[in-house]
C-alpha cells in the first residue's frame, strides 16, 4: 500500500470523524459533507474547510453580535405604537408575531403604508423620486450593483442628493458586487462623495467565502424604506442576460418599520465602519393613519442558524385554504417537504411556482428530485417560462403575505444574511396574490403523469444532486 493511498483514506476518515462529531449543523448538512469528502479525495476536504466550518470568522460574528445588541438597545429607548400588537389579537398571525420576535424578529409595527412594485422600470423610478427628494440620508444595501442602466440611474440621484449635502451611505457584497467594486461608476460615486462599503471583504482573513450578505433595503431620511428581491440592476441582467429578464417584486413603505429597516442597515454598516451607533439613527417615523401591520425579520449566521428555517415551517401552519409560494431556488429540507405534502393532503390548495430556466444547474436539478413526492401530495406545481423567477413571495388564505431576500434553500437558511418583510395587509395580499396569479398564467403546470414518464437519465440526475441539496 503506497504511502499517497493511505494518507488519502486516512485524511477522509479523520475528516469523516471530525464532520460527525462537530454540532454547527443540522444531521442532513453534516451527512451531506461526507458523502463530499468520501466521494471526492483532497479536494471534498479542502472544500469542507472553506465552507463546511465557522471557525473563520467566529471573532467578526461575536463583533456583528455585539453591534446587533447596542442598536436594540438603542431601539428600546424609542417610543414605538404600543397598541399594535392588541390590533392583532384575533390575527392567526398575532401568536406567530410573538414567537417570532421572540426568536429575534422585530416585533409587529402599526401605521405603515405599502406599496407593491413590479415593472422593473417604474420601480426604479420611485426609487430615484424618493433619493430625490432626500433631505437627510440615503442608505442602500445590495448584494447585487451592477454599472448598467438602472445602476447608473440610482447612482446619479445619490451625487445629485450628496450635491445638496444629504448624506449617502452604500453598502454592497464584496462576492455579489465584485464587479461594480472595479468599475468605473464605482469611482465616479466616490468622487462624488457616496459613501461605499463591501460587506464581507475577501481581504480579511477571518470572513467564510460563503457567508455573503443577500439582503436588499433602501431607506430614506428614516422615513421612506424598500425591500424585496430586486438587486440593484436592469431586469436584463447583464451578468447572466441568457436567463433574462429576471422577474422580482419590491415593496415601498413609509410608517414605523422603517426604523426596523434602519435599524438592520446600520448593523450592517457598523460591521464595516466604525461610527458611534447614535451617529446614523434617524427620528421614529410617525404612524399612518388606518397604516397596516408589518413585521420585519432580519436573519444570518449571527443568529441561531435554525430560526429563519423554523419561520418558514411555522407559517405554513397558518394556512386553511390556500398557500401560494414564489422562488427561484428551492431545496427544502425533509420538515418543509412534509409540510408541504401535509397541507396539500388536508384539502388546502397549494401551489409552488418556480422558473422554468434556472441560472444554477445543480439547484435545479435538486429541486425537480422533490416533485415527484409534492405531486403525489396534491401540490399544484407551476414551471415559469418567460424569464427567472427571481421574486420570493408566500401568500395565505388572502390574508397573510411575506416578501423575502431569503431563497427556499439552505444557503439562505444558514448562511446568508436575509431579512423578511411580512404584513396581514389584505389589499396588499391581494395585490401580491394577484402578481402571483399573474406568475402562474405564464407557467406550465406539471403534469403527474408526464412527470412520472421521464427518463431514466433525469432521475438519476435529479436524485444524484437531492444527495448534496443539504449543503447547496
Amino acid at each position: 500500500m503506497d504511502f499517497p493511498f493511505l494518507l488519502d483514506i486516512t485524511s477522509r476518515l479523520l475528516f469523516t470523524g471530525i464532520i460527525i462529531y462537530r454540532n454547527q449543523s443540522s444531521s442532513p448538512v453534516r451527512l451531506g459533507w461526507v458523502i463530499v469528502v468520501l466521494l471526492i479525495p483532497f479536494l471534498g476536504i479542502a472544500l469542507y474547510l472553506l465552507f463546511g466550518e465557522v471557525w473563520r470568522d467566529r471573532g467578526r460574528l461575536a463583533r456583528h453580535k455585539s453591534i446587533i445588541e447596542q442598536v436594540h438597545n438603542h431601539m428600546e429607548t424609542v417610543p414605538f405604537d404600543v397598541f399594535a400588537s392588541e390590533r392583532m389579537s384575533h390575527s392567526a398571525y398575532a401568536k406567530m408575531a410573538n414567537a417570532f420576535e421572540f426568536q429575534g424578529a422585530f416585533p409587529l409595527r402599526q401605521g405603515n403604508r405599502l406599496q407593491l412594485f413590479s415593472d422593473p422600470k417604474q420601480t426604479m423610478l420611485k426609487i430615484v423620486e424618493d433619493i430625490d427628494q432626500a433631505q437627510q440620508s440615503c442608505h442602500l444595501l445590495f448584494f447585487i450593483w451592477l454599472d448598467d442602466n438602472s445602476g447608473n440611474l440610482v447612482a446619479n440621484a445619490l451625487i445629485r442628493a450628496r450635491q445638496r449635502g444629504v448624506k449617502c451611505r452604500v453598502l454592497i457584497d464584496a462576492i455579489g458586487s465584485a464587479q461594480f467594486l472595479s468599475s468605473k461608476l464605482k469611482s465616479r460615486m466616490d468622487d462624488g462623495g457616496i459613501e461605499v462599503a463591501a460587506s464581507f471583504p475577501l481581504s480579511s482573513f477571518d470572513i467564510r467565502i460563503d457567508h455573503r450578505n443577500h439582503r436588499k433595503l433602501i431607506v430614506i431620511d428614516g422615513k421612506i424604506g424598500w425591500t424585496g428581491s430586486r438587486n440593484l440592476a436592469d431586469a436584463e441582467f447583464s451578468i447572466k442576460p441568457d436567463f433574462a429578464p429576471w422577474v422580482d417584486v419590491m415593496v415601498r413603505i413609509s410608517g414605523p418599520s422603517v426604523y426596523d429597516l434602519q435599524a438592520v442597515f446600520i448593523q450592517d454598516w457598523l460591521l464595516e465602519q466604525n461610527v458611534p451607533v447614535q451617529m446614523l439613527m434617524t427620528p421614529l417615523p410617525k404612524p399612518q393613519h388606518d397604516g397596516s401591520q408589518v413585521q420585519m425579520f432580519a436573519s444570518g449566521p449571527t443568529w441561531d442558524f435554525r430560526v429563519l428555517r423554523q419561520m418558514a415551517v411555522m407559517l405554513l401552519f397558518i394556512a386553511k385554504h390556500e398557500l401560494i409560494i414564489t422562488t427561484p431556488y428551492f431545496v427544502p429540507d425533509d420538515a418543509s417537504i412534509t409540510a408541504y405534502c401535509g397541507l396539500a393532503r388536508s384539502g388546502i390548495r397549494t401551489m409552488l411556482v418556480v422558473p422554468r430556466r434556472n441560472d444554477s444547474k445543480l439547484i435545479a436539478a435538486a429541486s425537480r428530485s422533490f416533485y415527484s413526492d409534492l405531486l403525489d401530495a396534491g401540490v399544484a406545481i407551476y414551471e415559469y417560462h418567460p424569464g427567472l423567477l427571481h421574486s420570493k413571495t408566500i401568500t395565505i388564505d388572502g390574508q397573510l403575505s411575506v416578501l423575502d431576500t431569503a431563497n427556499f434553500d439552505r444557503r439562505s437558511f444558514e448562511l446568508n444574511y436575509e431579512i423578511s418583510f411580512a404584513t396581514t395587509d389584505k389589499t396588499f395580499t391581494s395585490q401580491l396574490r394577484d402578481l402571483q396569479m399573474q406568475y402562474i398564467s405564464n407557467s406550465d403546470r406539471i403534469d403527474k403523469n408526464l412527470w412520472s414518464q421521464r427518463s431514466a437519465y433525469s432521475r438519476f440526475m435529479e436524485n444524484t444532486a437531492r444527495l448534496f441539496a443539504p449543503i447547496l
